[in-house]
């Protein structure tokens, strides 16, 4: 960030490209948290982006499709995710995430929970919070503290590229409906 802060940004975020100045690429983030933060990432030798996923930066817009659909039954501990499932998924019964729809926001942090499943999901630290406040995500994991849980730690890279792309606004890739 140009304050000085070094932050990961999520895969497919939607930038404006502003200058190339100093070996970097200099952009405004127009959605998710930061949108409206100016940013900069490092060039390699050759001009071209450090990050081949920072590549759509200069290509214009990033690939987004409409806005995601999940569900989950917490009775049956299972998740869909668009027209895929069931997955195995469940909350803390002492502390359930709320019935009802909630928006899913666009990721802002890596979370350090989900390092303990790398081997399974390359995006298992990649989580999607739950409404626009608090500490409730949905994310993999054999816990939870009031989340919404992917058991199927094999699945979460699935359900990471379907959210990942998807846009209801600047802020959510979608909805997440708990029933029971």
């Amino acid at each position: 960030m140009n304050s000085g802060m070094v932050w990961p940004l999520p895969k497919y975020l939607k930038l404006e490209f502003i200058e190339r100045r100093d070996k970097r690429d200099h952009f405004k983030i127009l959605e998710g948290r930061w949108r409206g933060t100016r940013a900069s990432v490092s060039q390699r030798a050759d001009g071209r982006p450090l990050s081949s996923d920072a590549s759509y930066i200069l290509r214009g817009e990033p690939p987004h499709t409409s806005a995601a659909t999940v569900k989950i039954n917490l009775t049956t501990e299972q998740l869909w995710y668009g027209s895929n499932g069931p997955l195995e998924a469940f909350t803390d019964p002492t502390n359930p995430v709320p019935d009802g729809t909630h928006d899913l926001e666009i990721p802002y942090e890596p979370h350090p929970g989900g390092h303990n499943y790398t081997a399974q999901s390359p995006f298992s630290s990649t989580w999607f919070r739950i409404g626009h406040s608090g500490d409730r995500f949905l994310h993999p994991g054999r816990g939870s503290l009031g989340c919404a849980t992917v058991r199927s730690l094999s699945d979460w890279t699935s359900v990471y590229n379907y959210l990942i792309v998807a846009r209801a606004d600047l802020i959510s890739v979608g909805t997440l409906e708990v029933v029971r």
